[in-house]
């Protein structure tokens, strides 16, 4: 304890009384004999310091033993860890977890899940090698999930074996563009038994006649991430395209994309970017596919070209299609009756629609009129999703009014089923007292009588430039929930 001013002037006072008599000898005396006491006092704190030390380890010991933590079961910790390990920095994460204490540490490490998230090999001598080894040890006997990325340098051999040993617990691949073609052929005759996902680019080198690479046994493959580099020296991997049921592909050649979607009979899900070129007047064959679910297509009109999209729906059948999402830029061009027709060999099924204008800042004639928009949902009775981004010019009064959900002249509203609406856009080509019309015609309290003739919404969000509403438009629609209605 320090000594304070008043301490010392009391102490000071009561010495000086007691010593007003005494001679120097005599204080001398003192101050030696306080001194020693001084002394022997500092020993006994010193030791008392020491017990209370001590009695503070047993006690957090005591409290560590008794502590919630301690008394979770294994597996209830172990989920824990699941929870508190990202995906992005899972290594680090795993590694800190397994830190901690022994007890953590021999949990973590005898639970191989929490070692099998993607595993990003540099090949390139960027790993250590005993530590890639140990991680592979600690993830076995489970599927576990490998990243090649781009490589420039030269292939560390002893790491390309410790990956290749456990080639047979493979279960999604990745592959990064800049790969020797000769070490992706060498990937491809592993024994890839418990592969299931596969992400292939064609490999960036000079090869003309090289042999194709071959992915051919992989008995459990059913997600392909494929983009098919535009040189025509590269030649098509060999992929058993039967078994997949969820495609990525990317190639501009249209030739290309539908070669690939007629061996795919079971897909289930797709996704397609592709050029707009137009296909040449020549009768194709229609592919069917007759399970695929999903479907998302990303034109890409390069070199500032126009170039007109819907021919691409002209070769498709998918008559089970229940979502399709439709991105395109600036320049591409539609033509209306293409969509029809394929929206009718769809049979009318799709529920969730999506069109996106992949850089609708850029002021340029719109690719979908009203006109467009009236037709699609027309054919789309089924619709309960609908998502227009960068299609404001479309969206104006005259397609609004399409969707009120009042009977007129005894016609039934269009897609009476539509419940999801999202609008995004930059500019208003709509009235706001129309608009907040619509989506007041499709809205309806618990306590009011429901009307039968379509869903109420579960969810309208508005994201339109000049962000502001009139007060007709905030009244016509104060009855609709924030978490339902959002002005975003």
């Amino acid at each position: 304890m320090a000594l304070t001013g008043a301490f010392v002037r009391a102490a000071l006072l009561e010495q000086t009384e007691r010593t007003r008599h005494c001679s120097k000898a005599d204080i001398e005396q003192f101050i030696e004999e306080s001194e020693l006491k001084i002394l022997a006092l500092e020993s006994q704190i010193n030791a008392l310091m020491e017990l209370r030390d001590s009695q503070r380890a047993c006690v957090l010991a005591l409290k560590h033993i008794v502590s919630p933590i301690r008394t979770l079961p294994v597996e209830l910790l172990v989920e824990i860890f699941e929870l508190a390990i990202e995906d992005r920095t899972h290594i680090d994460d795993v590694h800190r977890i397994s830190q901690v204490c022994s007890d953590w540490r021999q949990a973590a490490h005898g639970t191989p899940r929490l070692w099998t998230r993607t595993l990003r090999v540099k090949l390139c001598k960027g790993d250590e090698v005993d530590g890639l080894k140990a991680w592979l040890a600690r993830s076995a006997p489970l599927p576990i999930r490998i990243s090649f990325p781009p490589e420039s340098g030269d292939i560390d051999v002893n790491i390309l074996v410790e990956v290749l040993r456990v080639a047979t617990r493979w279960r999604s691949l990745k592959l990064g563009c800049t790969l020797p073609r000769w070490l992706v052929r060498q990937l491809s005759k592993c024994r890839l038994n418990s592969l299931e996902d596969l992400d292939l680019e064609i490999i960036h080198d000079n090869e003309t006649n090289s042999i194709p690479i071959s992915f051919t046994t992989v008995p459990r493959l059913r997600k392909l991430i494929i983009n098919l580099i535009d040189f025509p020296a590269a030649p098509q991997p060999l992929v058993p395209w039967v078994q997949l049921t969820d495609l990525t592909i990317s190639n501009r050649d249209h030739d290309v994309i539908f070669g690939i979607l007629a061996q795919c009979a079971n897909l289930i899900a797709a996704s397609v970017t592709t050029g707009g070129r137009q296909l040449p007047q020549v009768r194709r064959d229609i592919v069917i596919l007759s399970q695929l679910h999903t479907l998302s297509l990303l034109f890409e009109c390069r070199y500032s070209v126009a170039r007109h999209i819907t021919p691409f729906f002209d070769n498709l059948s998918t008559p089970v299609l229940r979502s399709l999402c439709v991105k395109f830029d600036d320049r591409a061009q539609w033509t209306q009756a293409h969509f029809t027709a394929f929206q009718l060999r769809a049979q009318c099924n799709i529920t969730q629609l999506e069109f996106a204008r992949t850089n609708w800042y850029i002021a340029r004639d719109p690719l979908l009129t009203s006109d467009d928009l009236g037709a699609i949902i027309r054919y789309a009775p089924s619709l309960t999703h609908l998502k227009l981004t960068g299609c404001g010019n479309a969206f104006d009064d005259a397609f609004i009014r399409t969707l009120y959900a009042n009977y007129k002249d005894g016609v039934a509203p269009l897609v009476p089923h539509l419940h999801n609406l999202v609008l995004g856009s930059r500019s208003r080509t709509f009235s706001d007292d129309i608009l907040a019309g619509m989506i007041a015609s499709r809205w309806w309290t618990d306590t009011q009588l429901v009307p039968p003739t379509v869903a109420r919404w579960t969810h309208v969000k508005l994201d339109i430039g000049r962000n502001y509403w009139s007060t007709q438009f905030v009244d016509i629609l104060k009855d609709i929930p924030s978490d339902v209605l959002v002005l975003s």
